[in-house]
C-alpha cells in the first residue's frame, strides 16, 4: 500500500462567530489559541485511490460536506464517494452552517473553505510513498465522564481533583475506555497518525472566544512537533454523550484544563504509538450510502402550528432580543425558542405540498488494510456504540461519528426523555426528530461493517 499525508491552515480571521454551546450567543473569536487545519491522507492499492480528510471543525451540514467533497475528488482524482470527510468537532472553531442559532455562519470562510481544504490533499498526494501500517489499543479512561450519568458538565466538580491524571469517573464503564491507534511510516520513520477516541472536545466553554483544536487538536500538534513531519488525524469515536472531564468552566481554568487534558490523552497516543504491532495493509475499500431513518409522525400542519405558536411568544408586549432569559427551563430560553422557529421554518420550506421532508442520513464506511472505519453523520451515543463494538469485538473497528453531517443518535433511555438530543437538535437541524433511530442506525452500520469485513 502506498500513502501520502499533507495539511493545511484553515484558521479564520478574528470576529468569526464560533460555533457550539447555545443559541445566540454572539462567541466572536477574540483570540486564536492554535491555528485549525485540514489534514489529508490520501490511500492508493491495486489500482484503487481513497482520500481521507479531517477538518478542526465543529461539523459539516451535507451540503458543505458535498462541496468540498467534490473539490477534493476532482483534485486527487477520485469518485466524490471515495472521500471521507469528518470534522473533529471543536466547539472553538468558525460555524459554517447546519444548525440554527449555533452561530452565525461567515460567508467568506465557508466559501474559501474548499480551496484551503484542497492545499491538503495536494502535499498529500506529493508525498504518496510505500507505507507500512500498524495498530494498537490503549488504556483512555480517566479523561471524559458520560455527561447523562456522571456529572458531565464540570461546573460544579472540584477542580483540583479533576486535574490529576489518576482521577477516574465514577463510571469509566460509561466512557470510551480505550484509545485506537494507526501509524503509518515510511521507511521506518512515522508519516501519518490516526487517534480515534470518543469524547466531545469541549474543554473549553462557553465563557470563552479562542479559536482552536480543543484538546484532541493540541494532541495532534504535539505528535507532530515530536514527530516531524508527521501528520495526526484525529476520528471523533462515539460521542453523543460524553464530555471531558473538566468543561464550561472560566477561562483561567479553561486554559489549564486544556494544557492539562491535552497532555494525558497525547500520552495516551504515545504509548499506542509504542505498543502499535503491524498489520497486513494490502486493500483499501470505500462504501459509501445515504440511509432514510424513520422520523416522528409529524404533519404539514402540526409544523405549521408549532410555527404560529412561537411566532405568537416573539410578539407578546414587552418581549426583547435577550436570548437567555432563566425565568424558563434551559430548553425553553428564547434563545432556544428562536432556534426551534428557524428550524421549523427550514422544515415547512422543505415540504412538497403535505409531504414531510425526510432527509437520508450519511453511512460511509472505509477499509484500509484489516482496520475499518465505519463513519456516519451523526453523533452516536456511547451505549449505542459499545453494543456495535462488542458485536465486531474480534475486529479492528473504529466507529467515526460527524461523517457528512450533524445531529445526534441518542439511546433509548434519551429517545424516551425526548429532550435536547432526542427532540431539540434535530429541530434546529431543519429536520424532524427520529423515531426509531437507537435501534436502526446500530443496525444499518452493523449490515454496512459485515460488508467490509
Amino acid at each position: 500500500m502506498r500513502a501520502g499525508f499533507g495539511k493545511s491552515d484553515i484558521t479564520p480571521r478574528l470576529g468569526v462567530q464560533l460555533a457550539g454551546y447555545g443559541p445566540y450567543r454572539n462567541r466572536a473569536a477574540t483570540e486564536i489559541l492554535a491555528p485549525l487545519h485540514a489534514r489529508a491522507m490520501v490511500f492508493e492499492a491495486r489500482r484503487q485511490r481513497i482520500v481521507l480528510v479531517s477538518l478542526e471543525l465543529c461539523g459539516l451540514p451535507r451540503v458543505l460536506d458535498q462541496r468540498i467533497r467534490e473539490v477534493v475528488a476532482k483534485r486527487a482524482k477520485c469518485e466524490p464517494d471515495q472521500v471521507f470527510l469528518s470534522a473533529t468537532h471543536t466547539h472553538s472553531a468558525p460555524a459554517v452552517g447546519g444548525m440554527e442559532g449555533w452561530g452565525e455562519m461567515d460567508a467568506m470562510y465557508v466559501e474559501t473553505l474548499p480551496a484551503r481544504v484542497v492545499i491538503a490533499v495536494d502535499v498529500a498526494m506529493a508525498n504518496r510513498a510505500a507505507v507500512t501500517l500498524s495498530w494498537a489499543e490503549v488504556p483512555g479512561e480517566g479523561i471524559a465522564v458520560n455527561r447523562e450519568t456522571d456529572t458531565g458538565f464540570a461546573l460544579e466538580a472540584n477542580f483540583a481533583e479533576r486535574m490529576k491524571p489518576s482521577w477516574q469517573p465514577k463510571h469509566p464503564e460509561q466512557t470510551d475506555p480505550t484509545v485506537r491507534v494507526m501509524a503509518f511510516k515510511t521507511r521506518g520513520k512515522l508519516a501519518g497518525v490516526i487517534h480515534h477516541f470518543g469524547c466531545h472536545p469541549v474543554v473549553f466553554g462557553e465563557k470563552t472566544n479562542a479559536i482552536h483544536g480543543d484538546f484532541v487538536g493540541e494532541a495532534s500538534r504535539a505528535i507532530e512537533a515530536f514527530h516531524h513531519n508527521a501528520v495526526a488525524v484525529f476520528l471523533p469515536g462515539a460521542l453523543g454523550d460524553i464530555n471531558p472531564k473538566l468543561n464550561h468552566r472560566i477561562p483561567r481554568e479553561s486554559k489549564r484544563a486544556l494544557a492539562a487534558i491535552a497532555r494525558q490523552y497525547t500520552r495516551a497516543i504515545e504509548t499506542g504509538l509504542k505498543q502499535a504491532t503491524p498489520v497486513q495493509g494490502g486493500e483499501i475499500q470505500s462504501i459509501r450510502r445515504e440511509v432514510r431513518f424513520t422520523r416522528k409522525p409529524w404533519s404539514r400542519t402540526s409544523i405549521d402550528r408549532r410555527i404560529r405558536r412561537l411566532e405568537a411568544l416573539f410578539a407578546a408586549e414587552g418581549i426583547t432580543d435577550f436570548p437567555h432569559n432563566r425565568d424558563r427551563s434551559a430548553l425553553f430560553t428564547n434563545g432556544m425558542e428562536m432556534a426551534r422557529l428557524k428550524g421549523l421554518r427550514k422544515i415547512l420550506g422543505d415540504c412538497r405540498g403535505d409531504r414531510v421532508p425526510n432527509p437520508p442520513v450519511v453511512l460511509h464506511g472505509l477499509k484500509v488494510g484489516p482496520i475499518v472505519l465505519m463513519g456516519f453523520g451523526l453523533e452516536l451515543y456511547q451505549s449505542l456504540g459499545k453494543a456495535i463494538m462488542a458485536e465486531f469485538s474480534d475486529q479492528k473497528l473504529c466507529l467515526v461519528g460527524l461523517v457528512g453531517g450533524m445531529g445526534y443518535a441518542p439511546d433509548a433511555a434519551a429517545q424516551k426523555r425526548a429532550g435536547y438530543a432526542a427532540d431539540f437538535i434535530p429541530i434546529i437541524c431543519g429536520e424532524i426528530p427520529f423515531a426509531k433511530i437507537h435501534r436502526e442506525l446500530p443496525q444499518a452500520l452493523e449490515r454496512m461493517i459485515r460488508r467490509l469485513v
